[in-house]
């Protein structure tokens, strides 16, 4: 992190003006906020671009949710409040959502923010012509956007749609600036501009993201100078610079060193229960993964009682669903019970001889918590006879090996609500259509019930389609569900106000360094 002198000398005067008041009697027993410290974040990696409509890795959306807004947003029990807009309304047919906006806030190179600057920057990523990634969670469905003079901008769906609120409270649905969608379109994966906490100050590749406190933000200026995201791919060194007080804050503490940490006075450790199951994939395109009764004998296979309690020490749970337990839409469809000879006599019944087969298991290197899970994995299958080639793969070539069906046979992944419902989970991982069906899952009927829980405005409507679902899927089993995932961060004591979600990301926006 780079300062300059003049914030050196401002952290000076306030040190000193607080040890004065220290002297003079204060009995407070935190220390004094000191006005214009910055943070140090140690991330495992960098993230792909600032064009929140057109990426979606995690490491993304955390850093792209600091400099941007959205018209609603979720709080940390994932409910939807408002952000830019400050109420709206809905008609009977759930086609039809009207916001009212904030006024007097402008985005970071100054343009104003109002109705039409919300129309411009969902028509975007509306635009099929775009080719942006996040089209389908948050374009698809829009037919078009009107507005009702500065502060009043008005939705039409396609088709009701149940998710439609959580779906803008994504990071996805981030507003940018009209000015640079319409001068620097190319631009906006490097050069963000929108109406939140922070702004973009630097980013070397490989080193770290700097974003610099917005001063002039409408909802109060953040307490913190500076945030700057450190790129740290080992575990082992994210962990030393936090107990060394070089960084404020690590995310993936390790599961052996938790209890170690918990023992230290300057350091918090907090563990959130994530929207996130991990989970095998199988190729069911390649034999002999295409017969439903071969893939219900490898999740027979699979001791996920050890697997939780040996490798995650009992602080995670058995997936008992291809969605985690605080997900809108989850119904407990429950998880095949260990049974290896149940599993050897289903292999024989469908005339399979595992040692027949090589098969090869890729993981992304940069979901580091998965890989004990995988190579359990990895083991029981052998166990069976199966040669099983356990290869990490860096994210980029990950997802290329993905797009093509025949250089995988398993894969490792997690099903994240990022919105908090099934349904963009759903139609991205299980709708046979999807291009990140990475199963090639195909039940026209799931199909179906996909769909119709989409359209479908009533809530009890939808948990019943999505309940359908996941006993289908369960049966199917395209999938092993392995656990549920837990988020666990290492925070220094000095630092307050951080609010946490259960989809890997944090809100420094409150944040405060002691």
């Amino acid at each position: 992190m780079r300062w300059n002198q003049a914030g050196k000398a401002v952290g000076l005067m306030l040190i000193v003006l607080a040890m004065i008041l220290s002297a003079c009697g204060s009995n407070q027993g935190a220390a004094e906020v000191t006005e214009g410290k910055g943070m140090v974040i140690t991330l495992k990696g960098d993230p792909v671009g600032f064009d929140p409509q057109n990426t979606t890795d995690t490491i993304s959306s955390l850093i792209n949710y600091q400099i941007y807004d959205r018209l609603v947003t979720f709080n940390e029990k994932m409910e939807v409040v408002p952000q830019l807009a400050k109420s709206w309304t809905t008609s009977e047919d759930g086609k039809t959502w009207t916001f009212e906006l904030n006024t007097g806030i402008t985005f970071t190179d100054g343009t104003p923010f109002n109705a039409e600057a919300v129309k411009t920057s969902f028509e975007r990523v509306a635009d099929e012509g775009e080719n942006l990634s996040q089209h389908s969670l948050v374009g698809s469905f829009i037919d078009n956007i009107t507005t009702n003079g500065e502060n009043e901008v008005v939705f039409h769906l396609k088709a009701p749609q149940g998710a439609f609120l959580g779906n803008l409270a994504s990071v996805a649905s981030s507003i940018l600036s009209p000015k640079s969608i319409k001068e620097n379109e190319e631009g906006i994966a490097k050069n963000p501009v929108g109406t939140g906490p922070f702004k973009l100050k630097e980013f070397v590749t490989g080193d770290a993201v700097v974003l610099e406190a917005n001063k002039d933000y409408w909802a109060g200026a953040p307490k913190i100078s500076s945030v700057t995201f450190k790129n740290v791919p080992e575990t082992a060194s994210r962990v030393i610079m936090l107990e060394n007080g070089e960084s404020d804050l690590m995310e993936g503490v390790p599961i052996t060193e938790i209890e170690r940490l918990s023992q230290n006075s300057e350091l918090v450790i907090n563990p959130i229960k994530a929207n996130r199951i991990a989970y095998i994939g199988f190729n069911t395109t390649v034999k002999p993964f295409d017969q439903p009764a071969v893939r219900q004998a490898l999740n027979y296979a699979i001791d996920k009682e050890t697997l939780v309690n040996k490798l995650y020490d009992g602080r995670v749970t058995v997936a008992t669903s291809a969605i985690a337990s605080r997900t809108i839409g989850y119904s407990n469809v429950g998880s095949y019970p260990f049974d290896m000879d149940k599993a050897k006599q289903m292999l024989k019944d469908a005339g399979v001889v595992p040692g027949n087969y090589k098969f090869r298991l890729i993981l992304a290197a940069n979901v580091v918590q998965d890989k004990p899970a995988a190579e359990f994995v990895q083991n029981s299958l052998q166990q069976l006879g199966f040669n099983i080639e356990l290869q990490t793969l860096e994210l980029g070539t990950y997802l290329e090996t993905l797009k093509a069906p025949g250089k995988y046979d398993l894969f490792v992944r997690g099903a994240l609500a990022t919105t908090g419902d099934a349904d963009p989970l759903f139609r991205d991982a299980l709708l046979s259509t999807s291009a990140t069906n990475y199963a090639h899952y195909n039940n026209p009927e799931v199909d179906k019930l996909i769909l119709a829980g989409q359209a479908q405005f009533e809530p009890k409507q939808r948990l019943e389609s999505y309940a359908k679902v996941l006993e289908l899927v369960k049966e199917d089993a395209p999938w092993i569900f392995l656990h549920e995932d837990m988020a666990r961060y290492g925070i220094s004591k000095k630092v307050e106000g951080i609010t946490f979600l259960p989809t890997y990301i944090y809100d420094l926006r409150k944040a405060v360094k002691n």
